[in-house]
């Protein structure tokens, strides 16, 4: 058996510029942010949270489909690999966790 890097899986299987991260609440947790409130229409289907890469940079940045971005969000990273981390970590302190990746090239 053979073992790829999450960062080898992600190149190999995705090649869109915009990725769209679904969330989902874990269940048994309450969300939250610093405020505590996270907008719920995340993970019920009413906006979307999207990872786009700049063709000129080739940096990797986020957006919402409605609303404006948490200011930690309006930052810049290197890798798609790298945004997802950060995402993930984020989410995780309020209850919240990336149920899927989709691909928007499909």
């Amino acid at each position: 058996m053979s073992f790829q890097s999450l960062d080898d899986r992600i190149k190999s299987k995705m090649r869109s510029d915009d990725r769209i991260l679904v969330l989902e609440q874990i269940p048994g947790e309450q969300t939250r942010n610093a405020l505590g409130l996270v907008d719920n229409r995340l993970f019920k289907g009413g906006n979307a949270l999207h990872a786009v890469r700049d063709p000129g940079s080739y940096l990797w940045s986020l957006k919402y489909e409605a609303g404006g971005l948490p200011p930690v969000f309006k930052q810049n990273f290197t890798s798609f690999t790298k945004l997802l981390d950060f995402v993930t970590k984020y989410y995780a302190k309020r209850g919240i966790r990336i149920k899927e990746i989709i691909d928007k090239h499909d």
